[in-house]
């Protein structure tokens, strides 16, 4: 390890709020190590006079869910970096009683690698404060354990999040399992705000739902993430599943065939229930049924219907079913382990027949984005709470791209994120944990030397990696210190910065500019991304963003040689990217995008004096209508991600408010107005609710300069 490595660990450990168990050791069961999706139940007792503060220290790996006298009263802990976890600290007398309190700590294990959790040995370690001295903790020899009712063998969720839900419901006890104690950890504080788990009851049965074996020849089944499919992390293969959902569903037509009258619906084999929520929310899927005739109970969900119906497993590529397999009659209250997002819900049995009572959520979002709406106009005020939702459900224990397929924390919709936390929330809390994450990590295993991840707290074993959204992230420290002043942040990550430097610097051509950069070059979601435009030698938004970077880190660290070298990289775009009407792509390939246009202007390549042909062309006819209009068709169009958010940032620190407004209302409206989120593409395709969307408040409602950083 290199000197200013280790100077940049001892800083972090003077500042980064380092925290420890008064009491408690980590403890697991010897059962199943190493097994992946294993899911046990700690339980214990203690003593309350029902007035001392009262509160749970929690922290351990994968994730965990606490109940006190059966009452719901946490999840978590807060993710952290690698060799780093975080401490939880949950207020317990919301549903503890006085006297004697049972405590249950529901764990599991992933054992595998995701974009969602990193992997390491499961372990818990909790203790239970009354007055601030500890009366119950983990290591003291009273606590039970045993598994609960998960299936450990089921089909990976997605290809970036671990492993789906099923359950074999049995109200028999459990065999009890040994507990052992596990080697110690290194602590930090959460680093983020608690959520509040509010109810979300909008959701309402409004159709019955004929259910029917497909006939004939149905084609391949859907093989979602199984051992030879996902490259991210370990998986079971198919022949090894009891239950794979994704089949069941697939194997049947679902369609409405009556409206549902009256609040409960009942279902069999053929028959079904759809439920449809207020808005595209996040949180843990509720279900409370009657069971008249024991069987599988599914549960399919998404944030938009295709056509009139469910078709998450096309248009999502997820395992979007909670599967029950009830083995006796009554009444349940089943409840997801983990979040999940989603709109619309349906409920059928394979066999069997229940009365589905009531379907809604806990909720899993920020609690403190409460910045008002001040804007008169009705569709600028549905955008904008579109854009809160969006936040909200993405800056919970980390900022993620999106909280349903990946709730991965994923650089570049990072840098759109912070500002929306410091509009939404006062503050920048989050980010300035996100960002140190990058900083505490005393290594990124799979990585060459001098790269960040793609997204972090996260495991990359493909090897694989973004180098345009790490220009992303020195981007965001810059306009992180520029929101908040925050130079010891800004210090803390120096070394990173620098290792990055040094990483691009290996793919300089004798000109200067970046050429055939490594792994995954990633530009928007649009033509802009044609391999043969991104790979194949001088990519000029790339660049456009290196020499950006470059200037930036020349103001972040006072290294005036790197303004020098940004001026350069400015002025060779200029020269070799700009064929005299628009800015090229690529320096061997005659391809024009949109795209390409917004970065040259967001990243000071362009000014609307230096170019004030094309920037009239911009203004005046592009935007939302400009493909109906059948307007520059060898211009290929771009994207939400991010090009048209790039656009409507350029014309708004140009002092474009009124056509910024009307633009995002051309973009934006139809998003709000369909899920109230809003989306990761210009069409519900992929993920309905994706974070870097939620700037668009501060596009119609703020002073931009406050929360973005200026030009160089």
């Amino acid at each position: 390890m290199n000197f200013k490595l280790i100077m940049m660990f001892f800083m972090f450990a003077c500042s980064a709020h380092a925290v420890q168990f008064d009491v408690a050791q980590p403890i697991w069961t010897t059962a199943e190590k190493g097994e992946i999706n294993s899911s046990v139940a700690f339980t214990t007792h203690f003593e309350w006079d029902g007035k001392a503060a009262l509160k749970l220290r929690l922290a351990g790996c994968s994730i965990f869910k606490v109940f006190v006298n059966g009452e719901f009263a946490a999840y978590g802990p807060a993710r952290g970096p690698h060799g780093w976890f975080r401490m939880d600290e949950w207020d317990l007398s919301r549903v503890a009683h006085k006297g004697d309190n049972h405590l249950k700590i529901v764990g599991v294990a992933y054992n595998t690698t995701t974009y969602y959790i990193i992997e390491h040995e499961p372990f818990l370690q909790a203790e239970v404060l009354a007055d601030g001295k500890v009366v119950r903790s983990t290591g003291d020899g009273k606590w039970k354990a045993s598994f609960t009712d998960r299936v450990r063998k089921t089909q990976r969720y997605s290809l970036q999040r671990s492993q789906s839900e099923v359950y074999e419901v049995s109200r028999q006890s459990r065999e009890s399992l040994t507990i052992t104690n596990c080697p110690a950890v290194k602590l930090l504080e959460r680093g983020a705000p608690y959520p509040t788990f509010e109810m979300d009851r909008s959701y309402r049965p409004t159709d019955l739902l004929c259910v029917t074996l497909r006939t004939g020849a149905l084609g391949k089944a859907p093989k979602l993430w199984d051992e030879r499919s996902s490259f991210v992390g370990r998986t079971y293969n198919t022949s090894e599943l009891k239950h794979i959902p994704s089949v069941d569903w697939w194997k049947r037509t679902i369609k409405p065939m009556a409206k549902v009258e009256g609040n409960m619906a009942k279902i069999d084999a053929t028959h079904g229930v759809r439920y449809e929520g207020a808005v595209n929310n996040t949180g843990f899927l509720r279900l409370k049924v009657k069971v008249m005739k024991p069987g599988r109970l599914l549960v399919g969900f998404d944030e938009i219907l295709v056509n009139g119906k469910l078709d998450f497993l096309k248009r999502f590529g997820c395992n979007n079913i909670v599967l029950w397999d009830v083995t006796e009659p009554g009444e349940y209250d089943f409840e997801s382990f983990e979040p999940y997002t989603f709109k619309f819900a349906e409920v059928i049995m394979l066999e069997g027949a229940a009365t589905v009572e009531k379907l809604e959520m806990r909720t899993y979002k920020n609690p403190n984005a409460t910045r008002a709406c001040m804007l008169k106009d009705l569709a600028d005020r549905k955008i904008f709470e579109a854009a809160r939702e969006t936040f909200a459900q993405n800056a919970v224990d980390v900022f993620t791209d999106c909280p349903s397929r990946e709730r991965a924390p994923w650089l570049c919709d990072s840098y759109f994120t912070g500002p929306a936390e410091h509009f939404f929330t006062g503050k920048n809390e989050m980010e300035r944990t996100f960002l140190r994450n990058f900083a505490i990590a005393e290594e990124f295993p799979h990585l060459p030397e001098g790269m960040v991840p793609m997204c972090y707290p996260s495991d990359h074993i493909s090897k694989n990696f973004i180098p345009n959204w790490s220009m992303w992230f020195i981007l965001e420290i810059a306009n992180y210190f520029d929101r908040t002043g925050d130079r010891e942040t800004v210090d803390l990550l120096r070394p990173r910065v620098e290792g990055l430097l040094k990483f691009y610097a290996q793919y300089l051509n004798a000109d200067g500019a970046l050429e055939n950069l490594p792994a995954w070059v990633f530009v928007e979601w649009s033509h802009a991304n044609d391999p043969k435009l991104v790979k194949d030698g001088v990519n000029w938004p790339s660049n456009m963003t290196y020499a950006d970077v470059l200037a930036k880190a020349a103001r972040l660290y006072n290294r005036p040689e790197l303004a020098e070298q940004s001026k350069n990289l400015k002025s060779l775009i200029r020269k070799r990217a700009y064929d005299g009407v628009w800015f090229r792509d690529n320096a061997k390939h005659p391809d024009v995008t949109e795209t390409c246009q917004y970065y040259a202007f967001f990243h000071g390549i362009a000014t609307p004096k230096s170019h004030p042909e094309l920037w009239k062309k911009l203004t005046k006819e592009f935007g939302p209508e400009r493909q109906a209009k059948g307007l520059y068709k060898d211009v290929w169009p771009s994207n939400a991600f991010i090009g048209n958010l790039l656009r409507l940032i350029v014309l708004k620190r140009e002092g474009h408010d009124d056509q910024v407004a009307r633009e995002i209302r051309g973009y934006y409206l139809k998003m709000a107005k369909s899920t109230g989120t809003l989306w990761e593409h210009d069409r519900p395709e992929a993920s309905c609710n994706h974070a870097f969307a939620s700037a668009l408040a501060i596009l119609l409602q703020a002073d931009f300069d406050t929360y973005f950083a200026a030009k160089e």
